[in-house]
């Protein structure tokens, strides 16, 4: 089977990501060849089974000590290879069903459980090998290491992805494409340029925290931060943070600013003014993005779960300039919440034409590297 994958021609690839927020896989059949994408309505949202969903925030919260420990860090892989296995089989039985094409390929990202670009090191846990095997299809994974071993921040990896959205839907340049996920990441296109970086937290700080003091997943549609003041002494002192000062390529682990939950001038306040200053950290940090851009954007489309926060949309669109047009991934045909496992199809695709999905101006590498390693089936 894998000697007849057409390297060339638009083909149904699986993506599937797991993001920071941990709380399931996102898998999507998408036709690309990656260069090019028509989207297909297969997808699908599953949650991981509560103790999976326990042991990988127990691994992010320590994760030297799961490193450490050699048994649970082998079963913890195999189980979200696992749950990553069962979304391909509900993708794969859509397939059929819809009459689509046989899929011949697969992307997977991985769970993060540690991103630090500084110190080299970043961790996707999930077996390529494992999954090729129980999915019978060639699977593309391990997309940050190249960029890595050449220097690069392993992120944002979504650049590539959102040049061919932004070109697709006829946006002028220049244009910006910006994902709302635990950690927001910004694509700058100009003619001359593709930039990438994380412009700071998105969701992630706000989940922890309605987790944490609610029992609550995230703040649906920010209605909870929507009844709270923002609080000027935090965001004064988080907006200081040095990873604003930075420019050029970055990224970050949603775990950068966790810290500042445990900020005095943070633990005193409510829970809604909690939720409403996160979220104008969130904001306030993308315009900042945004305006140290060596070029003003025309057009910003914005993804991710962030898409459903209105208040949070509402502080981004209050902190931007008003000559810059802000719409959503809808708006140009796409969907929202299924960006980032889009993004893994077309790296997979990308990956099988031997195409680069990283650059020096995206994530630091010292040139455009390919992303991903083949595992195919026995």
């Amino acid at each position: 089977m894998t000697e007849m994958l057409n390297k060339t021609k638009m083909q149904p690839v699986i993506g599937l990501m797991s993001g920071t927020s941990a709380d399931g896989i996102d898998g999507c059949i998408l036709l690309t060849d990656g260069r090019h994408v028509k989207h297909t309505d297969i997808s699908l949202c599953q949650p991981y089974p509560g103790p999976v969903e326990k042991a990988i925030q127990a691994a992010r919260r320590d994760p030297s000590s799961f490193l450490a420990d050699p048994h649970r860090r082998i079963a913890l892989i195999n189980a979200i290879t696992d749950s990553h296995a069962d979304s391909v089989y509900h993708l794969l039985r859509r397939a059929t069903e819809e009459g689509l094409p046989a899929v011949q390929l697969c992307g997977f990202h991985g769970q993060t459980v540690y991103h630090q670009p500084e110190a080299g090191r970043t961790i996707q846990l999930g077996d390529g090998n494992r999954l090729a095997e129980l999915c019978g299809l060639p699977v593309i994974y391990d997309f940050r290491r190249a960029d890595m071993e050449a220097g690069g921040q392993g992120a944002p990896l979504a650049p590539v992805y959102h040049q061919i959205l932004l070109s697709q839907a006829g946006c002028q340049h220049p244009a910006g494409f910006l994902n709302l996920g635990g950690i927001a990441n910004l694509t700058a296109c100009a003619d001359t340029h593709l930039l990438g970086f994380d412009t700071g937290p998105a969701n992630a700080l706000t989940d922890a925290v309605c987790q944490k003091e609610l029992g609550l997943p995230y703040d649906k549609d920010g209605t909870i931060a929507a009844q709270g003041y923002i609080s000027a002494p935090f965001l004064e002192a988080a907006l200081k943070d040095s990873y604003f000062q930075r420019s050029g390529p970055r990224s970050l682990d949603w775990s950068h600013f966790s810290d500042y939950l445990q900020h005095p001038d943070f633990r005193t306040l409510s829970v809604e003014d909690k939720l409403a200053s996160l979220t104008a950290l969130s904001a306030q940090s993308i315009a900042v993005g945004i305006s140290n851009l060596p070029f003003s954007l025309r057009t910003l489309i914005v993804a991710g779960g962030g898409v459903q926060n209105k208040t949070m949309m509402k502080m981004i669109s209050d902190a931007l300039p008003d000559e810059l047009t802000l719409a959503t991934a809808e708006d140009i045909g796409a969907a929202s919440d299924m960006i980032e496992a889009e993004l893994i199809a077309v790296l997979a695709a990308r990956y099988l034409a031997q195409l680069p999905s990283t650059w020096p101006e995206t994530t630091g590498a010292s040139a455009a590297q390919i992303a991903g390693i083949r595992a195919d089936p026995l």
